[in-house]
Order: structure tokens, then C-alpha cells, then sequence
């Protein structure tokens, strides 16, 4: 039998515990409120959530007291629990949404700048290939016709000077 100090150590232990399931289950929930793919996969992820929480659970009581489970034990991780529910729950929970908002707006943000900058670096390449197209091809043939163009009417103001 153990003495009632080191029962009311584990019973806080498993409150601490009670309090770690309440932070996971405000992870979940802002994950599931920022995230359509969560929501659209709650099956699997609630699967994820409970697993987690279960292991986390069986670690718990296996660091307090070696798996030997009491009733006690399941009271105090439902008194964690609501303790942090009940307290800091709400602070939690939005500091998580705006660290998911900051973090997410950063992302998209730094996705959208990469973007820009290889479309406007695709266009500096597009542009100088058809630059030197035209310093290749168009600007030697507009200098060729216009000898042409040139030939043809110094032969046409000859031909008018002999018959004068």
C-alpha cells in the first residue's frame, strides 16, 4: 500500500496529464478550424486525435505509476481536463489561430512572391530569346529589303535621267 503523499503526487501527476489532453484537444480543434482538409478527413483524424491521446494517456500513468490504474487516475485526468477548459482554454486556442494565421499568411505570402518573381523572370527570358530572334532574322531582312527597295529605285531615277 502506498502512503496518501505519494497518492496525492500521482493524483496531481494525472491532472497534469488531464491538462496535456486539454492542450492537444485545443491543437486539434484550431487545426480543425483552420484546415479544410482536417475537416474534410475528421474520420482519420479523429482516429489520430484519440490515438495520440490514448498514448499519451498509458505514458502518463505509466510515469506516475508503473500502469498500476486506479480509479483515481481517470477522475483526475477528467479534473485536468476541465481545469484547463475552463481557465485558459479560450487564451490558448486563439494564440494557436493566430500562430496558424501568421504561419499560413507567411507561407502563402512567401509562395506568392517566389511565384511572381519566376513569372517575371520567365518573362526576362522570353523577352531577350525574342530580342535576339529579331536581332537574328528581322533586323538583317529589314536592311536587305530596304537595299532592295533602295536599288530598285536608284535604278528607276537612272532610267528617268537617260531618257531626259
Amino acid at each position: 500500500m502506498l502512503p496518501f503523499t505519494q497518492d496525492v503526487s500521482a493524483f496531481y501527476a494525472t491532472i497534469y496529464g488531464g491538462i496535456a489532453v486539454g492542450i492537444l484537444f485545443d491543437i486539434y480543434r484550431s487545426l480543425r478550424h483552420n484546415f479544410k482538409i482536417v475537416r474534410t478527413l475528421s474520420l482519420f483524424f479523429d482516429t489520430l486525435f484519440w490515438l495520440i491521446v490514448t498514448m499519451l494517456t498509458f505514458i502518463t500513468i505509466n510515469a506516475v505509476e508503473n500502469f498500476d490504474l486506479r480509479y483515481y487516475h481517470i477522475v483526475a485526468l477528467f479534473i485536468g481536463f476541465f481545469i484547463y477548459y475552463g481557465t485558459i482554454s479560450k487564451f490558448i486556442l486563439t494564440g494557436l489561430n493566430k500562430v496558424i494565421y501568421f504561419i499560413t499568411n507567411l507561407i502563402k505570402k512567401t509562395v506568392h512572391y517566389i511565384v511572381d518573381i519566376l513569372s517575371n523572370l520567365y518573362y526576362v527570358i522570353i523577352y531577350s530569346v525574342h530580342l535576339l530572334f529579331d536581332i537574328i532574322f528581322y533586323i538583317p531582312n529589314m536592311f536587305l529589303a530596304t537595299r532592295k527597295f533602295v536599288k530598285r529605285k536608284s535604278v528607276g531615277i537612272l532610267k528617268k535621267k537617260k531618257r531626259v
